[in-house]
């Protein structure tokens, strides 16, 4: 993760997918694309990786698709960020500097600031806690 709060693409697909897993259904990757509009080959490929660290498990063939495997309330939004993203990294300069050429950031704590909320929020916040709709 950048210094000021990003999400990509394949995070988003990957917490949104997740978000409809959590509801305890099988579901494919065509059927979970067409809920979220987004491609079927790239939600594929981003829940692979999530099958492969271990947090979805895969069904092939007819009836087939992606569940969860573990318990929605054990599986974090942060988890599934670091398993697309890896680790947010504590960088907070935009010019992705040591030193700045004004002395002081001319945004202040302001960046480290929403960083540190954002990994909070993401640390806090389960799959069970989008299916109840209790986000904080």
């Amino acid at each position: 993760m950048s210094g000021v709060v990003a999400v990509s693409e394949a995070v988003s697909l990957a917490f949104h997918g997740m978000g409809l897993l959590a509801s305890g259904r099988r579901m494919s990757a065509k059927e979970m694309a067409e809920r979220v509009k987004v491609s079927e080959a790239h939600l594929a490929k981003v829940f692979q990786r999530l099958v492969k660290e271990g947090l979805v498990t895969s069904t092939r063939g007819p009836g087939g698709g992606f569940e969860l495997a573990k318990d929605p309330a054990e599986v974090t939004l942060l988890h599934i960020y670091t398993v697309i993203e890896g680790l947010p990294r504590a960088e907070h300069c935009l010019l992705h500097s040591d030193t700045c050429p004004f002395g002081t950031c001319i945004f202040g704590s302001m960046l480290e600031k929403m960083t540190a909320e954002f990994v909070e929020y993401l640390k806090n916040t389960t799959l069970a806690d989008l299916q109840r709709g209790e986000t904080r």
